[in-house]
């Protein structure tokens, strides 16, 4: 069976292409042929860096390239055009990118919202209006039984049955044992790690604003993903941030930084804070602070709300740099372990496992 999978951005660091590439591994274990759309060139060596593993593929597909970022709204229409044309080429069709249901795709992966809340409203909202009438008649016609929907969260999960009426599965995403700290602790510092992508839909100007509450005895580490235009220009509001704010001895900014790289400043920090944006589905950067041992302080939010406990969530600036003070005054090798237990439950072992039964291949 030939299997493609709809994932534009899979030369990405993200959440959402680890999930791409385990449903990947899963099935060439399989023995299933893979094709992979993808707005740019695969880059083998990136996918083998981030992964850990090559990305063994029989067929990488690319059509007319992108006008604009695929994460842009703007490029919307043509990330739908791609998904019909690539679906011309598959026996079965998995889109972990565009959060909605086509006609033609036959399994979906929400990574957050479903697309069709998520669009733009008032006068720009009217260039999407096409879009958005096809989206709620290609879900008002999707039949029960007939597409397998999963979901990274049972808040995301409700919310597409909510929307939908259709039965969807809750699939968490993998965690890679990458990060795991053994049972001997290495030295923990009064450092705070936060991973993110520098994108405004993250709120990475939340960090500096948190540091300037903290204590000047803790500092900060920011491990950016930055590769794009307009993340390029993300990341220029936030140096001027961390300027103005007057913390550039608090914080530190990393871009682009290798695995191991990672691994090392999180198996050696205290602390994970995650930036105070409205809006997170899941968190596996969350996860992956945790299985290095890291307290996690997070916002109150969606997806979060599932991984860590009540007493480590934050509502405002305000209490989320108490909790930071509180966290690192209070961390213990107990409390590492703590965080080591809650981050096992999302193995990459247990997600292949979930995905090929819930696709019954």
């Amino acid at each position: 069976m030939n299997i493609g999978f709809f994932s534009p951005t899979i030369n990405r660091v993200g959440g959402g292409e680890l999930v791409t590439l385990n449903m990947i591994q899963a099935l060439r274990a399989k023995q299933h042929k893979i094709l992979v759309y993808s707005a740019e060139k695969i880059n083998p060596a990136h996918i083998q860096e981030f992964f850990g593993h090559s990305l063994d593929l029989d067929n990488e597909v690319r059509f007319w390239p992108n006008i604009f970022d695929p994460y842009n709204l703007e490029n919307i229409y043509l990330n739908l055009l791609k998904s019909y044309f690539f679906s011309l080429k598959c026996d079965l069709l998995i889109d972990t990118f565009s959060n909605a249901i086509f006609p033609w795709t036959d399994a979906v992966y929400f990574q957050g919202e479903p697309k069709i809340i998520q669009l733009p409203r008032g006068m720009k909202g009217s260039l999407f209006t096409p879009y958005k009438a096809f989206l709620t008649d290609s879900t008002k016609h999707a039949k029960i039984g007939e597409k397998i929907l999963m979901a990274c969260s049972k808040y995301t999960a409700k919310t597409i049955e909510d929307i939908t009426g259709l039965a969807t599965n809750v699939l968490y995403p993998p965690v890679s044992d990458f990060f795991k700290i053994g049972n001997r602790l290495p030295s923990k510092n009064n450092t705070v790690a936060v991973v993110t992508r520098i994108s405004n839909d993250k709120r990475p100007e939340t960090i500096p604003q948190i540091a300037k509450l903290a204590p000047d005895n803790v500092s900060f580490v920011i491990i950016g993903s930055c590769r794009t235009p307009s993340e390029l220009n993300v990341l220029s509001n936030l140096r001027e941030c961390i300027r103005k704010l007057g913390v550039t001895e608090k914080v530190k900014l990393l871009l682009n930084v290798s695995r191991e790289k990672q691994r090392e400043i999180l198996q050696n920090s205290k602390v994970y804070l995650h930036p105070f944006n409205p809006y997170e589905a899941f968190g596996i950067s969350v996860v992956e602070a945790m299985s290095a041992g890291c307290v996690p302080v997070v916002p109150d939010i969606a997806g979060l709300k599932e991984i860590v406990p009540e007493q480590l969530r934050y509502t405002s600036l305000e209490e989320a740099a108490s909790l930071v003070e509180e966290s690192i005054t209070t961390w213990s090798p107990s409390k590492a372990q703590d965080s080591v237990k809650i981050a096992d439950r999302f193995s990459q072992t247990k997600f292949c496992d979930e995905f090929l039964k819930i696709m019954q291949l």
